[in-house]
């Protein structure tokens, strides 16, 4: 059937792009996806239309299809066709069966049909559709591993009692950031505890740290201009950077040392200091060993 095989052909076409283009081929898989998040409750949306290019997972079928619903496989070919029949004829097929989580959809039954009807060139698909309740945004162009950091935020989230004022306040893409960010409230826990002379809660600690030394923090770099030379980090990876050098000057000039001090001159840093910040720049871009 020419239409399957040039949909299969797509797919190869595609899965060779993606590694060029370093996008996401494979469809994220619920399971994992249910993990990270800490899914465990879900509001049945009844049916609805609903965006095909936003269907971007599945429960249990990613190695069938890439992300775009192109079938990988001359295994699938005979019910591929089936489908395809079905589509043009005057009733069409039912709906299809899928996860809502945030704005992305995850296929539990209907992959067939989702794949044919993106190969139609059609822009929308009837669903049953039961959304899971997320801690955290989830976008239909994330990969498995900004789900992982999603799922690391959503732990953050949990254990401090925060929420974000907006989709990026604590975000970070850095792989161990969110143990950073407690390490951070758990020392500012202790500190406070010799200020205050008492013991502090937990609850105490969080919104101390979130007032006085994150906040202040990010609005110092966001005044600075400074994350326009970073591309594609967060303002709480710079914050995480940035708190690095907070210490290193509070432990050569005292704690007089502010935000403001920490930041300043990132944009044009004296001479000898710029090879340190790119250095940090090379690091935040590309990692560690570059």
């Amino acid at each position: 059937m020419a239409q399957f095989d040039a949909a299969r052909q797509a797919a190869l076409m595609g899965d060779l792009l993606s590694i060029v283009l370093r996008r996401p081929a494979d469809l994220l898989p619920f399971d994992e996806v249910r993990e990270e998040l800490h899914l465990r409750r879900f509001v049945d949306r009844g049916v609805q239309d609903i965006p095909l290019e936003a269907i971007v997972g599945t429960v249990g079928r990613e190695r069938d299809f890439t992300r775009a619903f192109l079938p990988r496989s001359d295994a699938l070919r005979d019910r591929w066709s089936r489908v395809n029949e079905l589509a043009q004829g005057p009733e069409g097929f039912p709906p299809i069966d899928v996860y809502r989580v945030g704005d992305a959809y995850f296929v539990i039954d209907g992959h067939h049909r989702v794949s044919v009807a993106r190969s139609m060139g059609l822009e929308r698909i009837e669903a049953r559709v039961k959304e899971f309740v997320a801690p955290v945004r989830l976008s239909p162009d994330e990969s498995l591993e900004e789900v992982i950091l999603r799922g690391g935020l959503a732990d953050f989230l949990e254990a401090t009692g925060l929420a974000p004022e907006g989709p990026e306040e604590y975000r970070t893409t850095i792989v161990n950031g969110y143990e950073r960010l407690l390490e951070h409230v758990k020392t500012h826990r202790y500190f406070l505890g010799l200020e205050w002379k008492r013991p502090v809660s937990w609850e105490e600690a969080v919104q101390s740290w979130r007032d006085t030394v994150y906040r202040p923090m990010i609005d110092a770099i966001r005044r600075s201009a400074v994350l326009e030379n970073f591309p594609g980090k967060t303002e709480t990876d710079l914050y995480l950077f940035t708190m690095d050098r907070l210490h290193s000057l509070r432990e050569q000039y005292g704690r007089g040392v502010g935000p403001e001090q920490a930041v300043v001159g990132m944009r044009r840093p004296p001479r000898g200091l710029r090879a340190a910040w790119r250095r940090l720049r090379d690091r935040l871009i590309w990692g560690p060993g570059r």
